[in-house]
């Protein structure tokens, strides 16, 4: 504020804020208090100490002084040449002058620089440390490992660092993946934006019209804009011709805006459509609309994902069993510690530890501590170390095929959101559509020509054969020389993936590329000479062939047709009076296109005799002949509805939420199978409108929001998630970024989006295409599918490990399992687990199952099967071998020496434990892979070689332990016939999987018929109850909006009415008999098909029709 006190200008960073306000750009009294409190642009200019000629004064001695032949031997003067004598307000350019202004310190200091920071990129110690908050189970891996290395150092100084050694390798590799991933993700991204920040301005300073880095524009500077810049900053206009912003990355409406004095502001980041213009910076960098929102998106701090909340229940879970079973160990060996201690009997000791030692107090202590290390080792292996290393290698592999399928993650965290992404709210202008005007419709004469795009059944796409060669050569002659636009690309459109880049209005590239389908070349015939235009896009040509001249004419279509007194008749091309059908045909089309959300422009020409007698009048436009009615609209991508409906399958919920009008977003939605069924649409200052409990009432059948600000958008999705939705949103806009923070998972465009928008998104989408969602979807289901298949791989193994460990310390004083043997249980074989898992491709029918709630558990009830399954089975398997099998299968005493069967339980029957533990990992991994029950046990098994590896590497690792390293892993040697037995053990896990599974689909299915009984029964009582008037009902309950044979849909206006707009014909019912809802259907109902949607969707694939009982196939818990 001491700063703005001593101000050299006479306005502050504040009055220009107020001034050039976005939100208010529209209200007259902005406009006011322009002329009256700051007197105008010039006013402004002057308090800025600028002028809206010549700019800033430059801070060179020449332009300073400004006297002719006063400068010229300075070092920054143009020489001694005539450029010197021309003075500073020659406008020429000046490449080479010193631009600097002379008072840029305070100007920079007291109204900033025009950079938007990006967000602060965190440090790979930063990101360490946030993986470990972040991160339940390397907390507790953290604790154990120092517990571990402290105790077992103590205890064992020669080999009891092992164990913690291994458990810090295995957090040292999960944080050096998952830190290494981030930051050079994020290194990546920031060379992204730089690519598209800096970009190149003409700036008027001190007389001297030059180009300059965006980032150099200063408040005050003169900036010039003509056909395709960027606005660079905000600012008001001062001067210009046609001058056409389109503020879509700010609105999020694709309408042109038209500036001049009576709509005098401009935002940074709006593209200029058409015409020139000049503008006078008020506000830059962070103090410009665009920085004010990326402020806001620094300062928003990241929450914990879905799957970090789930993965920290389960660690909860896990570390209250280990803790509980390492408890009762250590009471159990303690007490038996005790009593040896009262029965004065010999405590036996590892040799490392009692080495040397005489004393048999200490040796007691020692023995006690060593109970205290079995007591901790427990507790670790209840851990599942290698779950991050899982996760964190998932991540990372769908990360590589995502960024193949045109996915560029920015946060590694957003993949496996996406998979459990509930509903999308995605943008509709640049994502939904193409961000590219085209003609879709045609009037000529009393014949409707429906082209591609126009999502019409009977659509034909344009071609030379369209029109006939007279027609055809009037139409396009009007298009392409009445415009100023050119196609910037026009070279590379034989290739049917790149899309025209126009340079100019769209409308007119529009009408260009129109000419360019019907086989013209709008450049040949922009070669005839052009006499005249004028401000209604008319153009005098002279028309060699017949020598004479023509006034061809372009605008409104209501506009145009009130001019035109002829009609073409396109059978003899000659010009026949209009009558009063033709003009009742032309206003209903008219109103009928435009009630559907497309442009209209009219066509015509006259010729003329005398063209110097056309120039002369002010307003030659009369007596025209009407040609054409043209409807242009933003055509929706060919690829969306096959999406759109590719993602309800899935189970997830589409609504578009945009800034255009709601005519233009309901085609829109009902075109991509967006708007359907009994769903509506809002405005939203109908949505603005409503309180928190009207919101949520509506909330379920809310499919389209428009005429919606960002504050709306931001909102909704911050609703949608306090009702537990895990949401997805799409945009490329400046104002769709506070929406892109708050959303779970942020999707912007890599080619449309703006500098902002690609800041606050998680993921880039490469190819602006909504397609690469569903591959976003299909891959981030994949990494939850993954991480859930390790869990109960892992889990079976843990539970089994703690038990049997528990047993045998109890019964025989020592875990009989050594060390070593663990570190390979939990280390290797979590490491080798995890990547042969994380390998998988996601499944065929992955997206055709419902998405998982916020709410829902990681663990499945299936999953929890199996783990029973494998724990009980393990147990029971590795008890008996551990005290039976010296019993069951008599060892070969020529084959072991006396040694391996000197103690109870003997060395050989702890080798054949161990053995026959990796082995049964072996079927327990196979059997893994199958999350939902699947019976068929090898399903797909040949098809991840990663997998295949991954197994062969287990076995020939445990076959080197046994037979080469045996001393390392605390065993002996096994004969063939021991080997045989091991193997057997582990192959006859598979049939138990088998059977279980099974006998849990009978059982399930028995369940199922039952509950089907009860509806049924309840079904059946109700309608009997109906039918004896016992039940009566409203016919316009909350459920249901009666629909009339006009096939009407329901729409919510900005007066909180409904309106009837042409829709699809259908009544929404619940599945109690087909009676109606006396409340508004949750979102669960909707999701699992519980209310029922008669009506079939938009027929735009054979797989739509399916789309209403996706829902259904599975279930999925409230997340009210």
């Amino acid at each position: 504020m001491a700063q703005e006190m001593r101000s050299p200008f006479g306005l502050t960073v504040d009055d220009l804020s107020n001034l050039c306000d976005f939100d208010r750009r529209s209200e007259p009294s902005l406009i006011d208090d322009l002329h009256n409190k700051y007197g105008g642009v010039a006013g402004v200019a002057k308090n800025l100490r600028s002028d809206l000629m010549s700019g800033i004064p430059l801070k060179s001695k020449y332009h300073e002084l400004h006297k002719p032949g006063g400068g010229g031997s300075g070092k920054h003067g143009p020489g001694a040449g005539g450029a010197g004598g021309a003075g500073g307000s020659s406008g020429g350019s000046s490449a080479s002058a010193d631009m600097s202004v002379f008072d840029e310190t305070p100007r920079r200091i007291i109204f900033g620089e025009n950079i938007i920071p990006p967000p602060r990129s965190e440090t790979i110690l930063e990101i360490i440390y946030g993986t470990v908050v972040e991160d339940p189970i390397l907390k507790v891996l953290i604790v154990g490992a120092v517990v571990v290395l402290s105790l077992g150092t103590a205890v064992c100084p020669s080999t009891g660092w092992t164990e913690g050694l291994a458990i810090v390798l295995a957090v040292f590799i999960v944080l050096t993946v998952t830190a290494g991933n981030d930051w050079s993700k994020d290194r990546k991204f920031k060379k992204l934006l730089l690519l598209q920040t800096d970009k190149r301005c003409r700036v008027i300073r001190g007389g001297v019209k030059t180009e300059l880095s965006s980032w150099d524009i200063l408040v005050g500077d003169i900036v010039e804009l003509v056909v395709g810049d960027e606005v660079p900053a905000d600012g008001i206009f001062v001067s210009g011709n046609r001058l056409v912003v389109d503020e879509s990355p700010l609105t999020g409406e694709s309408m042109p805006c038209k500036k001049d004095s009576d709509s005098p502001f401009l935002f940074s980041g709006c593209q200029v459509s058409e015409g020139t213009g000049l503008m006078i910076v008020t506000a830059v960098g962070t103090r410009s609309s665009g920085g004010k929102i990326q402020e806001v998106l620094n300062e928003a701090q990241s929450e914990e994902t879905p799957l970090q909340a789930k993965l920290k229940v389960v660690a909860i879970f896990i570390g209250k069993i280990g803790v509980a079973a390492g408890m009762v160990t250590f009471i159990g060996l303690a007490i038996r510690w005790a009593v040896q201690l009262v029965n004065n009997e010999t405590i036996v000791v590892a040799s490392c530890s009692a080495g040397g030692v005489n004393s048999a107090t200490i040796v007691r202590v020692v023995a006690l501590a060593e109970h205290f290390v079995v007591a901790i080792t427990i507790i670790v292996v209840a851990v599942p170390e290698g779950l991050p290393l899982a996760v964190t290698l998932a991540l990372s592999l769908s990360m590589f095929k995502m960024m193949r399928d045109k996915c560029f993650v920015r946060h590694l965290d957003a993949s496996e959101t996406m998979g459990q992404a509930t509903t999308v709210c995605t943008d509709k202008t640049g994502t939904l559509t193409y961000n590219r005007m085209s003609v879709v419709r045609i009037l000529v004469g009393d014949h409707i020509y429906k082209g591609e795009g126009s999502g019409d059944k009977d659509s034909i796409p344009f071609s030379p054969k369209t029109f006939n060669g007279p027609l055809k050569a009037i139409i396009c002659e009007g298009v392409s020389v009445n415009s100023n636009c050119f196609i910037k690309n026009e070279d590379q459109l034989d290739d049917p993936t790149t899309l025209p880049a126009f340079v100019g209005s769209a409308t007119e590239g529009a009408l260009l590329m129109l000419a360019r389908k019907l086989g013209v070349s709008y450049r040949q015939v922009r070669d005839r000479t052009r006499i005249a235009e004028n401000g209604r896009m008319s153009t005098l040509i002279r028309v060699p062939d017949v020598n004479r001249h023509r006034l061809y004419t372009k605008g409104a279509s209501e506009i145009v047709l009130g001019l035109c007194t002829h009609i073409l008749d396109t059978n003899t091309m000659a010009a026949a009076p209009i009558k009063p059908h033709d003009t009742t045909l032309l206003q209903k089309t008219i109103k009928t296109w435009a009630s559907e959300g497309l442009r209209t422009f009219a066509l015509a020409y006259r010729d003329v005799e005398n063209p110097e007698e056309v120039q002369a009048e002010e307003d030659p436009e009369h007596d025209l002949v009407f040609i054409a009615l043209v409807a242009i609209k933003d055509p929706i991508r060919k690829e969306i509805p096959m999406a759109v409906s590719s993602c309800q399958r899935a189970g997830l919920i589409i609504r578009m939420v945009t800034g255009d009008n709601i005519l233009t977003a309901t085609k829109i939605a009902k075109e991509c199978n967006i708007f359907f069924g009994d769903g509506i649409a809002l405005e939203g200052p109908a949505f603005r409108a409503m309180d928190r409990e009207q919101r949520i009432e509506i909330i379920p059948r809310l499919q389209v929001l428009a005429r919606c600000s960002p504050t709306d958008k931001y909102e909704l999705v911050s609703l949608l998630r306090e009702l537990g939705e895990v949401v997805a949103v799409t945009g490329d806009g400046t104002n769709d970024a506070p929406a892109l923070k708050e959303a779970d998972v942020g999707f912007s465009m890599g080619i449309s989006g703006t500098q902002i928008a690609l800041n606050a998104s998680d993921i880039v989408l490469l190819d602006d295409n909504f397609v690469s969602i569903v591959q976003a979807i299909r891959w981030g289901r994949n990494v939850l599918n993954t991480i859930r298949k390790f869990l109960q791989f892992q889990l079976g193994i843990n539970l089994a490990a703690i038990i049997v460990t528990f047993v045998g310390a109890v019964f025989t004083g020592h875990s009989p399992l050594s060390t070593v043997q663990l570190l390979w249980v939990n280390l290797i074989m979590d490491s080798f687990g995890a990547l042969a898992l994380a390998s998988d491709e996601p499944d065929e029918d992955i997206l055709e199952r419902p998405p998982q709630s916020r709410k829902d558990s990681i663990l499945m009830p299936l999953m929890l099967e199996y783990i029973g399954i494998q724990t009980v089975y393990q147990v029971i398997v590795m008890l008996v071998v551990l005290f039976q099998i010296d019993t069951l299968v008599p060892p070969d005493t020529a084959f072991h020496p006396p040694e391996d069967l000197a103690e109870v339980p003997s060395l050989r029957a702890r080798s054949m434990l161990f053995t026959t533990f990796i082995l049964m990992q072996i079927t327990n991994i196979i059997s893994a892979r199958q999350l939902n029950g699947e019976l068929n046990l090898f399903l797909g098994f040949f098809r991840n070689r990663t997998f295949l590896a991954m197994i062969f590497v287990i076995v020939a690792i445990q076959v080197l332990a046994v037979t080469v390293g045996y001393t390392l892993f605390g065993s002996t040697h096994l004969d063939l016939r021991e080997w045989l037995v091991a193997i057997v053990i582990a192959l006859i896990n598979l049939p138990i999987v088998f059977v279980c599974r099974l006998l849990s689909k009978i059982y399930h299915a028995a369940q199922d018929r039952q509950a089907h009984g009860r509806v049924e029964a309840e079904k059946l009582a109700g309608k009997t109850a109906h039918a004896a008037g016992t039940a009566p009902h409203s016919s316009r309950a909350h459920g249901r909006i009666d629909k009339s044979s006009e096939d009407v849909v329901s729409i919510r206006n900005a007066g909180g009415n409904y309106e009837r707009v042409r829709g699809d014909s259908t009544t929404g019912n619940d599945d109690n008999g087909g009676q109606p809802l006396n409340r508004a259907p949750s979102l669960v109902e909707m999701v699992r098909g519980k209310i029922r949607v008669d009506a079939p969707l938009p027929t735009k694939s054979k797989s739509n029709a399916s789309l209403n009982s996706a829902g259904s196939r599975g279930s999925r818990s409230s997340r009210k």
